[in-house]
C-alpha cells in the first residue's frame, strides 16, 4: 500500500495538493499499512470461518467501492475527499493500494494454511512500511532503493523468526519479500509480498 512514492504534482480533481501534504499522507499510509498486519492474527484466531468471512468482506467491500467510484463521478468525488489524507493522486485511476492489499490478504488466506497465511500477512503489513520509511530517508530519492529492500528483508526475516520459522524459511522469506516488494507495477507488491511469503512458508516449513 505504501510503496515509496515521493513525487508530487499539481492539484487534481480530487483535491490533492503538492508540497507538505505529501509527507503527511505517506506517514498516514505507512501507519495504516502497518496496522493492517493485525488482520493476520485476527483471522487466525477467529473461530470457524470467521477469518475467511472477515477477509472476504473487507476485500469485497473494497472492490465494490472501487467499481462504484469509477462508475459514478459523485461517488468518486466523495471518496476522493474522504480519502484525501491517504490516497495518492495517481490512485484516482485504477485500483488503490488499500484495495490491492485487501485482495492480497484474502488470496493468501485462501491459498495457504491459516498459520502460514497469518504470518505472511504480518510480514506484508510490516515489511513494506519499513522499506518505505528507510528507503525514503536513506535511499537518495530512489523510488525503490537498496536500503528500502534491505529494510524489507530484515523486517520480514524478523517477523518469521518471531513466529518460530526455521532458519531456511527466515532467510528465504526475507529475500523473497524484498524481491516481491520491488515489483515495478503500482500496487503489485501488496499482492505479491503476502503470496510469495506464504508460498515460501508452505514449501520450506514454518509457523
Amino acid at each position: 500500500m505504501t510503496g515509496r512514492e515521493v513525487r508530487t504534482g499539481p492539484a487534481g480533481a480530487s483535491g490533492h495538493t503538492p508540497g507538505g501534504n505529501t509527507a503527511q499522507r505517506e506517514d498516514w499510509r505507512r501507519a495504516l499499512h502497518a496496522a493492517s498486519a493485525l488482520l493476520g492474527p485476527l483471522a487466525f484466531w477467529l473461530p470457524g470461518r470467521g477469518g475467511t468471512l472477515t477477509l472476504s468482506g473487507l476485500a469485497g467491500f473494497a472492490l465494490f467501492l472501487e467499481a462504484w467510484r469509477h462508475a459514478s463521478p459523485a461517488v468518486h468525488g466523495l471518496i476522493a475527499s474522504a480519502g484525501r489524507p491517504v490516497f495518492r493522486p495517481i490512485e484516482d485511476r485504477g485500483v488503490s493500494g488499500p484495495t490491492a492489499l485487501a485482495c492480497g490478504y484474502l488470496l493468501t488466506w485462501l491459498l495457504f494454511e491459516p498459520a502460514a497465511a497469518a504470518s505472511a500477512m504480518v510480514v506484508a503489513g510490516l515489511a513494506d512500511p519499513a522499506a518505505a520509511l528507510l528507503g525514503r530517508r536513506f535511499g537518495n530519492g530512489q523510488r525503490k532503493s537498496a536500503v528500502g529492500s534491505a529494510a524489507c528483508a530484515v523486517t520480514a526475516a524478523g517477523v518469521l523468526a518471531a513466529a518460530g520459522a526455521p532458519a531456511s524459511t527466515i532467510v528465504a522469506g526475507g529475500i523473497v519479500a524484498a524481491l516481491a516488494e520491488r515489483a515495478p507495477w503500482r500496487g503489485a507488491d501488496n499482492v505479491l509480498v503476502p503470496l510469495s511469503v506464504g508460498l515460501t512458508i508452505g514449501m520450506l516449513g514454518g509457523p
